[in-house]
């Protein structure tokens, strides 16, 4: 369902704004929803076409826009523990102070061009990539290798750009609220109570009832694990991270099949930290299980060559350290984002099941939410890869609750 303040006189003004001229006179306004439910949780998107004239000419003019506004209709319980995050705020912040100095100094498009941003109701209208070509990957095919490299060069080009916009201003670490952080534990109930599903799964799996103790076992002390991924350490660089990089918020433009570019999408999760964070995001998400199981190691190389490249294009002068053995063991010592992101987040993005799909649902502890966290592991997609998952991160000593002692 699309806002009611979406419509023709609106659109005027922002293109009026937009284009600086008093002189656009809207003609029509088409409105679609743009993603399905269970295909985004945290906004409604609306792609919108716009006939235009300019004056007294005959000539119409068409643009196409992505409208990205709250989500109406949301208890109060849910808004009060989405508050703390405060993520529509932090993405406007984002596009308008700071994505504009970051792509200058990539020299690069990163995103998608801002149309208009209204703060009063919340709401980012930005390009429609899809008239430029860009796609959206299957969520439920995930990204294989190449999609994968692509999404890494680019990733790594924003963020070696943060780190001298950082050194410039000090102003990126003011953006210290990921999903994990010092100010709240709100999505708690979220991420344990997907934790607890997902144990329940598995003990009802032959030959993984130990593992589900050992899930059972580490609810107690998960958000504090998770937080300790997101502390930025001293001693390594950090960047801005994207926060939320998995196959629904980029786009990739095409050539005979194969990605030639791609653009970030929603930055409502983005943070100061270890980029490796989004990498573990990334492949534990999002890459198809050969990527995930046999190219870990290859893939920060990807990341690691490109940022390295960008730092030294960009004369960084200040104190990093250029080792890719020291990248290696920062990406370890934040593996933990990996348990995260492959048995919590990994089936609620692709979950087919439309029932109660909805960040109510996720941030309910109520029977509502309960059952939708058990039905996502129900989904035979990702059954297989939640089993391999869980064993080898027990291998690795990351189930074990005194890990960082």
């Amino acid at each position: 369902m699309t806002a009611a303040w979406l419509n023709n006189s609106y659109l005027q003004q922002v293109l009026r704004v937009h284009y600086q001229s008093d002189e656009v006179q809207v003609k029509s306004v088409n409105l679609e929803t743009a993603l399905g439910r269970g295909e985004n949780y945290g906004a409604i998107l609306t792609r919108i076409r716009v006939v235009y004239k300019w004056g007294d000419s005959q000539v119409d003019y068409v643009d196409f826009i992505m409208a990205k506004t709250e989500l109406e209709n949301e208890d109060f319980d849910t808004r009060e523990r989405k508050a703390p995050y405060d993520i529509f705020n932090r993405e406007l912040d984002i596009y308008e102070n700071v994505m504009p100095r970051l792509q200058e100094l990539a020299n690069e498009q990163i995103c998608p061009k801002i149309y208009h941003i209204d703060r009063q109701h919340r709401a980012l209208l930005m390009e429609d990539l899809s008239m430029q070509g860009y796609k959206m990957a299957s969520r439920l095919n995930r990204l294989d290798e190449q999609h994968v490299r692509i999404v890494l060069n680019k990733l790594a080009k924003m963020q070696a750009a943060s780190v001298i916009m950082q050194a410039e201003t000090q102003s990126l670490n003011r953006f210290d609220r990921g999903f994990f952080n010092q100010y709240t534990e709100s999505f708690q109930t979220y991420f344990v109570g997907c934790l607890r599903a997902c144990a329940e799964y598995l003990q009802s799996q032959p030959g993984y009832k130990e593992s589900a103790v050992l899930l059972e076992q580490l609810a107690p002390h998960y958000m504090s694990l998770g937080l300790r991924c997101f502390r930025p350490e001293e001693d390594q660089i950090n960047v801005l991270t994207h926060g939320d990089l998995w196959t629904n918020n980029m786009m990739f433009k095409y050539e005979n099949n194969v990605p030639i570019d791609v653009l970030l999408i929603d930055f409502q999760y983005a943070f100061w930290g270890s980029p490796t964070l989004d990498i573990h995001h990334l492949i534990n998400t999002s890459a198809i299980e050969c990527v995930r199981s046999g190219k870990q190691m290859e893939m920060r190389c990807v990341y690691y060559k490109t940022f390295r490249e960008q730092i030294k294009r960009l004369q960084f002068k200040g104190k990093w350290s250029s080792s890719l053995k020291k990248f290696h063991l920062a990406s370890e010592q934040k593996r933990f984002y990996a348990v995260h992101c492959g048995l919590i987040l990994q089936p609620v993005l692709l979950n087919t099941d439309e029932t109660d799909a909805d960040f109510a649902a996720l941030l309910s502890d109520k029977p509502r939410g309960i059952n939708m966290k058990r039905r996502l592991y129900l989904n035979e997609a990702i059954q297989d890869s939640v089993k391999t998952l869980v064993k080898q991160f027990e291998l690795e000593g990351l189930l074990e609750p005194e890990q960082y002692v």
